[in-house]
């Protein structure tokens, strides 16, 4: 019995001890470290004066990385080459040799989001350093708002740069700007800028040299000089893209289109802006025509073997055509509200350059009826110069000028609308940009903030009155 005993006591505590191993579980790393590194020390003080170069080092509590240091730090006025910025655990350090500061000149270093911890990349968040190489801070500042030209919308993406006064015609083109900086959410502030004057442009740029000097760069410019001692002054620019930037870079971009349509094997695929999941479901827009987009241009185009059909009749009336850019064709026709279509595209309706044709087949679609539109009536001030436009999920969908004193709008999709309004003051019918060498300012925009919305068998109606403000009214059936 006593060994019957042992056998039982020993077969527990195996047991016991098997099960205490299998429970064993790795440690947990702890909840996720949100937070970011906390700056502990500077080698100098902020704002300090007289300072005369070299190297500025900021310790923080956590071990560090950086980020896009190219674009995110900057340090204004702008330096002739960029100092050295390293990382080494826990520190930063900059080094700026004297020959690169002015003398007694304000100096700002911005960081942005370039300072972040090792692990969790937490970005070190409104980190500046100001320092003068002088006896004393210039305290200075200007305030401005940025939007673009042709739609009214706030620009986000442009510097806002400045030159000071006097400055050459080329200087834009071919030098850096004493002071930049980026907008936030259209608006910007200079601080820390002497008492004397400036140029103040803008500029989008795909280089990032921060001058002016390649096609399709987006730029503004001030019609005078300003000076930062005038506390009444708020700028506002208007970005644009000038029209022979554009041809130039519409130019380009076609060539290279044509030279990879050629390419032997290149797809000949194409797409149809039918919807057919639902073929009784009324899809179609009724103001609308087919387009069959291709990815490759169309060499050889066969119409006969394109063919509509309303219901079981054959659609003798519809207009098809292939466009400029060969690569869609489009089909039109007057469509009956609420009916049932067919498009057949037959065997050798198209081929391309290789003479591959492009693939058969059929697409049933419904047609809406008016009354799942909606419409839009706008009231405005005596005929004038100006010109509406609507917009909806920043696709132009109509516009019209100022001829009369209501404008209307009708088969108008539900959703919301935005509204612009043109000043077209050569009255040619469509906006057009500034001309830098000129001094001509672009037309200018003015975008109405609040949606318009737009319902089903319903009408809006707003008036516009003599200030461009925008006044609602009551909605119509």
């Amino acid at each position: 019995m006593l060994t019957k005993a042992h056998h039982i006591i020993f077969f527990l505590m195996l047991s016991f001890l098997w099960l205490s191993c299998a429970n064993i579980m790795a440690p947990t790393g702890g909840p996720k470290d949100e937070k970011a590194p906390i700056l502990k020390k500077r080698s100098v003080a902020d704002s300090a004066l007289h300072f005369k170069g070299g190297k500025l080092q900021f310790e923080f509590d956590e071990f560090l990385q950086l980020k896009d240091v190219a674009n995110q730090l900057v340090i204004t006025p702008l330096l002739q080459t960029n100092p050295k910025v390293t990382i080494h655990k826990k520190k930063l350090t900059i080094d700026l040799a004297d020959s690169l500061l002015l003398p007694n000149t304000t100096y700002r270093i911005r960081f942005g989001n370039a300072v972040q911890d090792l692990h969790e990349g937490n970005q070190v968040r409104d980190l500046f350093f100001t320092f003068s190489t002088g006896a004393f801070f210039d305290s200075l500042s200007l305030d401005g708002f940025i939007q673009e030209a042709e739609t009214g919308r706030p620009d986000t993406a442009s510097w806002i740069v400045l030159y000071s006064v006097p400055m050459k015609d080329s200087a834009f083109t071919k030098q850096k700007p004493m002071y930049a900086q980026k907008s936030s959410s259209g608006y910007f502030r200079f601080q820390n800028l002497p008492q004397r004057e400036f140029q103040i442009f803008s500029l989008k740029e795909s280089n990032n040299n921060l001058r002016y000097d390649a096609a399709g760069e987006t730029i503004s410019f001030y019609a005078s000089s300003v000076n930062p001692a005038d506390t009444g002054l708020f700028v506002t620019l208007f970005s644009f893209i000038e029209n022979e930037k554009v041809d130039t870079a519409t130019r380009k971009l076609r060539n290279r289109t044509i030279t990879a349509d050629q390419k032997k094997g290149a797809p000949f695929s194409y797409s149809v802006n039918i919807d057919t999941l639902q073929k009784n479901k009324r899809s179609f827009p009724i103001y609308d025509s087919i387009l069959v987009v291709f990815t490759d241009s169309i060499a050889k185009i066969d119409i006969t073997k394109i063919k509509l059909f309303h219901d079981e009749e054959y659609d003798a009336t519809a207009s098809i055509r292939i466009d400029t850019s060969r690569k869609r064709i489009i089909v039109k026709t007057d469509w009956v509200q609420d009916a049932t279509y067919k498009l057949l595209l037959q065997k050798g309706f198209a081929d391309n350059l290789q003479h591959v044709q492009a693939a058969t087949a059929s697409f049933v679609f419904r047609t809406k009826k008016e009354s799942d539109y909606g419409y839009l009536t706008v009231r405005t001030m005596k005929p004038t110069n100006k010109i509406l436009t609507l917009f909806k999920e920043d696709k132009k969908i109509a516009q019209k000028s100022f001829s009369d004193t209501i404008l209307r709008f009708t088969l108008l999709e539900p959703g919301n609308y935005q509204i612009t309004i043109l000043e077209d003051e050569n009255r040619n019918g469509s906006w057009d940009p500034g001309v830098l060498s000129k001094k001509l300012l672009p037309e200018k925009v003015t975008l109405f903030a609040e949606p318009i919305s737009i319902k089903a068998n319903w009408g809006n109606k707003i008036n516009i009155d003599a200030t461009l403000s925008q006044r609602k009214r009551s909605g119509t059936r």
